[in-house]
């Protein structure tokens, strides 16, 4: 069979450490080496890959559209699994835990010194990062354990997380209307005076706004005689009443009304 570059590499790795262990005793404590392929749902074209090896950790990345199966964040990929001893080993196990959780369990697995074992499994890994721990010969006292970190790209089908509903702010309580004795009142009470005043001085004067003034104090009557007015309302009014009172030309009308006066509210 012709082998990936990466395979080969494993291989070579392989070969060096069984030369150097040449007069050692030959245990099953002897570590494995492995490769780990993802493949797409057609099961052959190779995604991402990575040589594992105890000690060191490879990161990989996967497409949650190349799944096989997807379901509530998890995502089922085809994973091919290359292992190599250096000695023979009989009805081995491999097993594969991604962040902490076991997803898949080969058992019976026969190696054959110094060559290639593959097969493929199909284990569900979460959306997200996935730190993936294989354990070859798993069965044993002295087992090989490798890491692969796996980044799936995508949702697996989990639901969205909800969102959340404000709550709804509360109406602000009602502000008591303005009543004698208070400031509002005392400044509501001076206009109506004033625009009393004003009506009666300024009529058949030619005063440009005088039927805004006398309709300005029309309802400044109707809020005196009332005792109370609401704040909205008395805020409303006094906007009215001030637009004319800061007018350049009731200002001169006035002071020909009251010569001399300085009388401003």
């Amino acid at each position: 069979m012709k082998l990936n570059p990466l395979v080969l590499a494993a291989f070579a790795f392989l070969n060096a450490s069984a030369v150097l262990a040449a007069d050692a005793p030959v245990t099953t404590a002897t570590p494995i080496l492995g490769m780990v392929r993802l493949l797409k749902a057609d099961g052959s074209t190779v995604v991402s890959q990575a040589i594992v090896t105890p000690g060191l950790m490879q990161q990989i990345g996967v497409r949650g559209v190349d799944a096989i199966a997807s379901a509530n964040g998890r995502c089922a990929f085809n994973l091919k699994i290359d292992e190599v001893s250096r000695v023979a080993l009989t009805a081995t196990t491999t097993r594969l835990f991604s962040n902490d959780t076991l997803v898949a369990n080969v058992t019976k697995l026969d190696l054959v010194a110094n060559t290639v074992k593959s097969f493929v499994t199909q284990p569900y890994l979460y959306a997200g990062r996935n730190n993936v721990k294989l354990v070859f010969n798993a069965e044993s006292t002295t087992p090989t354990i490798g890491w692969v970190q796996v980044l799936v790209d995508g949702t697996c089908g989990a639901a969205p997380a909800p969102v959340a509903t404000p709550k709804p702010t509360p109406p602000a309580p009602p502000s008591p209307p303005v009543k004698p004795g208070s400031a509002d009142w005392n400044q509501l009470f001076n206009a109506y005076g004033w625009s009393n005043y004003a009506v009666h001085g300024l009529q058949g004067k030619g005063y440009i706004r005088y039927d805004e003034l006398v309709s300005v104090n029309a309802a400044l009557t109707v809020a005196v005689k009332a005792g109370t007015i609401e704040r909205a309302a008395f805020l409303a009014l006094m906007v009215r009443w001030n637009a004319i009172n800061t007018d350049a030309d009731f200002k001169a009308a006035m002071a020909k009304v009251v010569p001399g006066s300085d009388r401003r509210i």
